[in-house]
């Protein structure tokens, strides 16, 4: 017993020079600015420098989706919220990408899954919901409370926003600040990327919603019409072609 409790004492001296030993090796390249196997770097000076294949926050172009939803599919964990809208060409556009970065997990296998490789992984691991902007040159990170979370931004929306938000706050008046608190709280807890940047307001679907059935509506007239000017000239060709042939039809002799 005495002995083994003497082994104890001397392990853990032992285990204490060791550790100091780093320590103090560590302490002196840092202090020295010899820093080049230290394992602690003083952030945000000091920034280590990330692999070229290293997973960071992802960033969707959006001009380049097409609304497939695979990424949101092979997401394990769901934190994608998509939605399309018809335009005036009855075509398919994106009117909805949220990554809910709370969630992701960096597999990058909504990356391997996009189609149009639209969606991509960032090479940096810092994202300020502040100052933080997209390749557009628009912020797209807001920090919210689990309430607002699914709060849907139109296009006006959005550029009120992306207006309030770089004002100082002794600048933002009492609808504005009424507006930010619906939108986005300081104090909330989740931070969510809002990539969709293009959404239809009310009234620009109402009028994207006419025009498409105006053009709809001049696209079976046009076929309506092309398929009467077809069925006449068929009918005008077969009328002819039974005139021809009674024409040159050989006359028959009475009978006696």
């Amino acid at each position: 017993m005495l002995l083994a409790w003497v082994r104890d004492i001397v392990e853990g001296v032992e285990s204490f020079v060791v550790g100091m030993g780093s320590t103090a090796r560590f302490a002196y390249e840092n202090w020295s600015g010899k820093a080049t196997g230290a394992m602690t770097l003083e952030y945000p000076a000091q920034k280590q420098a990330m692999p070229a294949a290293f997973r960071g926050h992802l960033f969707n172009n959006v001009s380049n989706c097409i609304t497939c939803k695979l990424c949101a599919k092979a997401c394990p964990v769901d934190c994608f919220v998509i939605e399309g809208e018809r335009n005036e060409e009855n075509k398919f556009r994106t009117s909805r990408f949220d990554i809910d970065l709370t969630k992701c997990i960096y597999c990058g296998l909504c990356t391997r899954a996009c189609p149009t490789d639209c969606l991509t992984m960032q090479g940096g691991f810092e994202l300020d919901p502040v100052n933080t902007v997209n390749q557009r040159g628009q912020r797209f990170l807001f920090t919210q409370r689990p309430d607002q979370l699914d709060v849907r931004l139109e296009g006006a929306e959005v550029d009120r926003l992306l207006r309030v938000s770089s004002l100082k706050p002794g600048e933002v008046g009492a609808e504005d600040r009424a507006f930010l608190d619906r939108i986005e709280d300081p104090r909330g807890t989740a931070i969510i990327a809002k990539f969709g940047v293009g959404y239809y307001t009310a009234d620009e679907v109402k009028q994207v919603d006419a025009r498409r059935e105006e053009l709809k509506k001049a696209k079976e007239a046009q076929a309506a019409a092309a398929k009467a000017a077809a069925d006449k000239a068929k009918a005008e060709a077969a009328a002819k072609a039974a005139a021809d042939a009674l024409a040159s039809a050989p006359a028959q002799e009475p009978k006696p």
